[in-house]
């Protein structure tokens, strides 16, 4: 019997003896080899927001809308709390994380902060009817500028490295760890840092809103400081969703084409130009207008063939009549005309910002404007002459500016962390193009236009509006019918502060009809 007893308690004591062995070489393989952090640890992280993009006054044009990014430990007073703010279909998926000890991650508008909630501000980089969504642009499928200021500014405005990363516990079957807490490790996922452009934001909604409410299909809306030529407001219509850009991909009206910055035929609204070339020169005429002219056998007509009779140069402008400017072309000549068009940049890109430009437009050269008709046609806005307009406003301000041409800038700062400016854009140089009694005398004659004048739908009680429409034939034809592109450019001061405007239709009826209205609600709403 002891013989027995003691063989079994040497069994039990080599087992037990190998067990103690055992738990020897795990404890030591355990200290030995480095733990890994994310063993037990689940991590997910979300990309952090672009960077801003504010207006004059500081107002977010992008990441102006927010929701939560919400993150709900598998409790029963986790779901309690949460479900009167969660849509069915979220609190079923609540239920199941719940059932299955997984962690919820929810898109709410409502904050929690507890140790079982956490949210995250989440912004919305653009809304579906995104303000100046043609200067802003659009992102392309991975998260990079593609167009607008989103491209050429995407160093400053990228959200890389930019991130914030949300863990919780895990078991071996990457149940959550209850009682643990969310962390949240924010690396300046959403800072006040970007840029600042010189678009009002208030200026810019109405602008686009007029547009809308005129029924303009296809056209632009410019409003420029007239002393410092910063745009206030860039609208182009149709515009695009940049939350869903294949809306827009094919769409026959070109929604993607900024036509505040394309260059169009401009016909009378170039007659103020050529005015103010004359007067530089001392050249004042009358003339007597039949209607029509010829040049070199080739007839010019003032448009339904009107015979205004004998005009100077205000009662011109105020009737449009392209025999009076042909006249006037003619004694200024070609080289004189062009040199002063030079020095309002026409036929030249404008640099809005770093790398972003208007398009060209086109001034014709001396040798092609090579005959008297040539410079005719030219005369009233015709001919190859191309502007877009935000030359056309830039060139109107100096009408109001004391003569003064400057470029015009859309750049204001580069904005820090904590929204402070640091690096501010200085405005580019001016120059003076004409003298002060060209001045005077110009600013009387546009004003005559509104009072007077075919645009007179421009005239306000409110506000003293100056300007010039025009109807310019563009040389495309749609059904045997030709395509006129209509204007109103002009300026108003309120609180001595002076801007300039610039309203085109596409596809027009009449200057005096599409346009002059649009400048009167324009003015009177500022």
């Amino acid at each position: 019997m002891h013989k027995r007893i003691s063989i079994a308690y040497s069994v039990l004591m080599a087992i037990f003896g190998v067990l103690m062995l055992n738990i020897f070489i795990i404890n030591l393989d355990i200290q030995t080899k480095p733990s890994s952090s994310n063993s037990n640890t689940k991590v997910v992280e979300l990309s952090g927001a672009r960077g801003n993009i504010y207006d004059c006054n500081m107002n977010k044009i992008v990441n102006s809308s927010f929701y939560y990014t919400t993150i709900s430990m598998p409790t029963t007073s986790a779901l309690n709390s949460l479900s009167p703010y969660l849509s069915d279909a979220s609190k079923e998926a609540l239920y199941e994380n719940m059932t299955d000890g997984k962690m919820s991650i929810l898109k709410t508008f409502t904050s929690f902060n507890s140790n079982e909630i956490k949210s995250i501000k989440t912004v919305e980089r653009y809304e579906a009817n995104q303000v100046c969504a043609h200067l802003i642009g659009h992102l392309d499928q991975n998260g990079k500028g593609a167009f607008g200021l989103e491209k050429v500014y995407e160093n400053l405005l990228s959200n890389e490295n930019k991130n914030v990363k949300i863990s919780w516990s895990t078991d071996a079957l990457g149940r959550v760890l209850i009682g643990e807490s969310i962390s949240i490790t924010n690396n300046n996922f959403a800072t006040a840092a970007g840029i600042q452009i010189t678009i009002d934001l208030e200026f810019q909604k109405i602008a686009e809103n007029l547009l809308l409410k005129h029924n303009i299909q296809k056209g632009a809306l410019v409003v420029l400081n007239a002393a410092t030529s910063e745009i206030l407001a860039c609208a182009s219509i149709p515009t695009f969703n940049p939350t869903d850009l294949k809306s827009s991909i094919g769409s026959v009206d070109s929604p993607f084409l900024n036509r505040a910055i394309s260059s169009y035929c401009v016909g009378s609204v170039f007659k103020p130009f050529v005015a103010a070339a004359a007067l530089e020169h001392n050249i004042d005429i009358k003339y007597e207008c039949v209607g029509q002219i010829s040049v070199n056998g080739k007839i010019f007509r003032c448009s339904g063939n009107i015979a205004h009779g004998e005009v100077d140069m205000t009662s011109a402008m105020e009737n449009s009549c392209n025999c009076y400017f042909i006249a006037l072309g003619q004694q200024i000549g070609t080289k004189r005309l062009l040199e002063f068009c030079n020095q309002l940049n026409f036929g030249k890109k404008l640099e809005l910002a770093d790398n972003f430009y208007t398009t060209q437009g086109n001034l014709p050269t001396e040798n092609e404007i090579n005959s008297l008709p040539a410079l005719a046609n030219l005369c009233f806005g015709q001919g190859t002459l191309l502007i877009n307009p935000i030359q056309m406003a830039c060139a109107y301000a100096c009408f109001v500016n004391g003569g003064y041409y400057r470029p015009p800038t859309l750049m204001k700062a580069i904005i820090d962390e904590n929204g402070e400016a640091i690096q501010k854009v200085r405005l580019p140089d001016n120059h003076k193009i004409l003298n002060s009694n060209t001045v005077t005398k110009m600013d009387k004659i546009l004003e005559s236009v509104v009072v007077n004048g075919n645009g007179n739908k421009a005239y306000s009680t409110v506000v003293k509006n100056h300007g010039k429409t025009a109807t310019a034939q563009s040389g495309w034809y749609e059904n045997n019918r030709e395509i006129t592109h209509t204007w109103f450019c002009g300026y108003f001061e309120i609180n001595k502060t002076k801007y300039v405007a610039v309203i085109l239709k596409e596809d027009g009826s009449s200057g005096g009809y599409d346009c002059a209205p649009i400048f009167k609600d324009l003015s009177e709403e500022i």
